[in-house]
């Protein structure tokens, strides 16, 4: 394998060489362009998790008696008042959602952030890998092409 592809190098053209650079080149591009996005949902979701921590914190201690909005749908929202501060309504998954004590539901929200912070940093090393793959090979396309 290792001769064939020495032997793939050796009869290579200098144009050659340049297109094959500027192939990986393009296909790492495209790869970290998916990680920044992947990178950046997963932002999006930690930071609607933090407010709703946010949310049940100011729930549990002041809002009993209060009267919020509550969004019904395209961008419509109606008036309700807060009756109950001990427990919320969570989602479990698969269109089930589970009554819950406010504090159990907050636990669950810091586990989901965790676990969401660890993907986070899983594809920031992939991107990092990939950013300097990129850098390794950008000089050679430059060198190449001269």
């Amino acid at each position: 394998m290792a001769e064939e592809k020495a032997q793939t190098q050796q009869t290579t053209t200098p144009e050659e060489k340049v297109k094959l650079l500027q192939d990986e080149l393009r296909s790492l591009m495209a790869q970290a362009e998916y990680l920044r996005d992947q990178v950046e949902a997963v932002n999006v979701l930690i930071d609607d998790l933090y407010a709703s921590l946010e949310v049940l914190d100011y729930i549990a201690k002041e809002g009993k008696g209060k009267v919020v909005l509550v969004p019904i749908g395209a961008g419509n929202f109606i008036k309700a008042k807060i009756e109950d501060t001990s427990t919320v309504v969570t989602s479990i998954g698969g269109k089930l959602s589970l009554e819950v004590p406010i504090e159990e539901a907050k636990k669950t929200i810091e586990a989901r952030i965790a676990a969401l912070e660890q993907v986070r940093l899983t594809l920031l090393r992939k991107l990092e890998e990939i950013n300097r793959k990129i850098n390794e090979i950008l000089p050679r396309v430059r060198e190449e092409a001269q």
